[in-house]
């Protein structure tokens, strides 16, 4: 069992620092407020999106036995946002927060039959061989992230089921546009804007 909760019928798993990351390197320097994932919002979508009812966990890094002063607002606001908090910690060479998402994915896949998943987080490397198995057992398995950092070990999974939605076209869980370059379908393509 993952808690004495009543089982949900879709799991939201999120790598906050792997969001975190995808943002900087799009706003070219550490995020500010208004940069931010707006957690509210992503609870939000998901819950419109995804079999009800939906548990949203953020799996965080503690670096340590006490969480860190400069955390507790954080993970205050990500509570009142409606999320769960995985707080963890390990050994410096241990990538604390891929290996609690990892265990998460494990015992959803094998506690929870049936039930979707949703993993906010671009790193395919460490996620796309835990989320096969879900796919193959037909699942409604999605990825959510910005599209242009989404790895392609998850793009290979779309022809087998998985869906990839962007945290700011699809979710719209930011408080003003980011600057993104991003490429537009052709077939999308509206040469007005260049006029």
């Amino acid at each position: 069992m993952l808690s004495g909760r009543p089982p949900a019928s879709s799991y939201v798993l999120i790598d906050a620092e792997n969001i975190d990351w995808a943002v900087s390197n799009v706003v070219g320097r550490k995020p500010e407020s208004q940069d931010r994932v707006q957690f509210d919002r992503l609870v939000s979508f998901c819950e419109t999106n995804f079999p009800a009812p939906v548990r949203c966990v953020v799996v965080l890094n503690a670096r340590g036995e006490q969480l860190p002063d400069v955390m507790i607002g954080f993970v205050r606001a990500l509570k009142s946002a409606g999320c769960d908090v995985a707080l963890l910690y390990g050994r410096p060479d241990q990538k604390v927060v891929d290996l609690g998402i990892l265990k998460l994915l494990e015992n959803i896949r094998t506690q929870r039959p049936g039930a979707a998943v949703v993993l906010a987080s671009h790193d395919g490397a460490d996620f796309a061989d835990a989320l096969k198995p879900m796919l193959e057992e037909k699942r409604q398995v999605a990825v959510l992230g910005l599209r242009e950092y989404v790895s392609q070990r998850f793009r290979e999974l779309v022809p087998s089921g998985l869906k990839i939605l962007d945290l700011e076209l699809n979710a719209k869980v930011f408080n003003r546009p980011l600057p993104r370059m991003l490429p537009v379908n052709v077939d999308e393509f509206d040469p007005g804007l260049f006029l």
